[in-house]
């Protein structure tokens, strides 16, 4: 047997999860600063990382001990999983995923404007809608996990299974390439669990309740 690897898979931590709730966050890295004008002027300051805060439901004790071992796995130093929004595993379009079937996604075309992507290997009429979550790996040592959430209202798979371009959020960071492989459904990041942002819980008697932690997206 063999130590487990980071990331952890998500059959190795998330899909374990008896997950309560999951609020999934793409939020700002914006400096403000005004002008004698009244002027408003942003500019952005680091990059955006997806962020989540995962409470677990009511467990057995039996049920929390090794979700337990794994949260105190995942607080060591270098240590990561793929996290996804449950919310989100699937196309609003295709719940279950069943429409996409064995098709194998790809990137078609990467735009000048990095806000701006087309994937091709789709079923023809297959539609992404605003809200949707699509991740890729690029890069290569380390490999990074791109999580993106698409902002166009829809875009639909032609004759040839391909898409015209659509906005994500994120912009697509440099070192994608294309032909690479795309995941429409559970979508997901590298995280890291947050430090000081992980709740132990309580057991009485044989339940265990109040499991908890925050999580950030990782690029490394």
């Amino acid at each position: 047997m063999t130590a487990l690897a980071y990331p952890l898979s998500l059959a190795e931590f998330m899909d374990r999860l008896l997950i309560s709730s999951a609020p999934f966050d793409l939020p700002e890295q914006v400096e403000i600063a005004g002008t004698a004008g009244g002027e408003i002027l942003k500019s952005e300051i680091a990059a955006r990382l997806w962020t989540g805060s995962v409470r677990l439901g009511r467990m057995t004790a039996e049920e929390a001990r090794p979700i337990r071992a794994r949260i105190n796995l995942l607080r060591s130093a270098g240590a990561s999983f793929l996290a996804y929004d449950p919310k989100r595993a699937f196309p609003a379009g295709d719940p279950g995923g069943t429409i996409l079937g064995a098709a194998t996604p790809v990137i078609d075309t990467l735009d000048a404007d990095a806000r701006l992507i087309a994937l091709g290997g789709l079923p023809v009429g297959y539609v992404l809608a605003a809200g949707d979550m699509l991740s890729f790996q690029y890069g290569t040592n380390p490999v990074r996990y791109a999580l993106h959430e698409v902002v166009e209202d829809s875009a639909t798979a032609d004759g040839t299974g391909v898409t015209p371009l659509f906005e994500v959020r994120p912009a697509i960071r440099p070192g994608a390439v294309t032909g690479t492989a795309v995941a429409l459904t559970w979508a997901h990041c590298k995280a890291t669990l947050v430090p000081g942002e992980i709740e132990v819980g309580t057991t009485r008697r044989t339940i265990t309740e109040g499991v908890a932690f925050r999580f950030i997206q990782t690029l490394r």
